[in-house]
């Protein structure tokens, strides 16, 4: 059976709101997405719906050169991968259709309540780490143990069954360094 690689990806921008965040959290990372991409040139979270403006927010495709990432060339990056099953391949890019096939928006209020240790599930509303997590757990690549509308992307740097691949600028990304990192 042919294995398929997924990509996790967690980062920091110096916006103001990132700092903002950073502060609160006391985390390095405020941001998480996911990718099956192997050059991180597509990749798929809740965020700025316009990279020059924080609000509003939703299902977005993002990548190392392209929206959010592609203004703010200086975001720092933790990239974790994982080997998984076609089965477990295959239901992470139904469920990701399935984003493409209506409206979602960000789970601003669910922020806040995280914030106070109370997940809020909103139907068809995320953030980033609360998508991330239901992708991963509902696909089978990863179960948790905690409710999504509690997860941080700091939560995504500790996942059982995944390598650390990179760790610098997202920019500086490149597949030919994944090959000399992982051999």
């Amino acid at each position: 059976m042919e294995k398929r690689t997924i990509y996790v990806v967690v980062t920091r921008t110096d916006t103001i709101p990132s700092r903002m965040i950073r502060a609160y959290t006391r985390s390095l990372y405020n941001h998480v997405s996911l990718s099956f991409d192997d050059e991180l040139k597509d990749m798929v979270s809740f965020g700025r719906l316009y990279p020059s403006l924080p609000v509003p927010g939703g299902f977005v495709h993002e990548g190392k050169d392209k929206g959010f990432f592609r203004r703010f060339q200086n975001t720092y990056c933790r990239v974790y991968e994982k080997e998984v099953g076609e089965k477990e391949y295959q239901t992470f890019r139904q469920l990701l259709y399935r984003f493409h096939q209506r409206h979602f928006k960000f789970n601003n209020l669910g922020l806040f309540t995280l914030m106070a240790g109370i997940p809020l599930e909103r139907e068809n509303a995320y953030f980033c780490s609360q998508f991330c997590g239901k992708m991963l757990d509902e696909s089978g690549i990863h179960g948790f143990e905690k409710p999504f509308g509690l997860l941080r992307p700091s939560d995504f740097c500790q996942l059982d069954g995944f390598t650390l691949l990179y760790e610098g600028r997202l920019c500086d990304f490149e597949k030919k360094e994944v090959l000399c990192l992982s051999s």
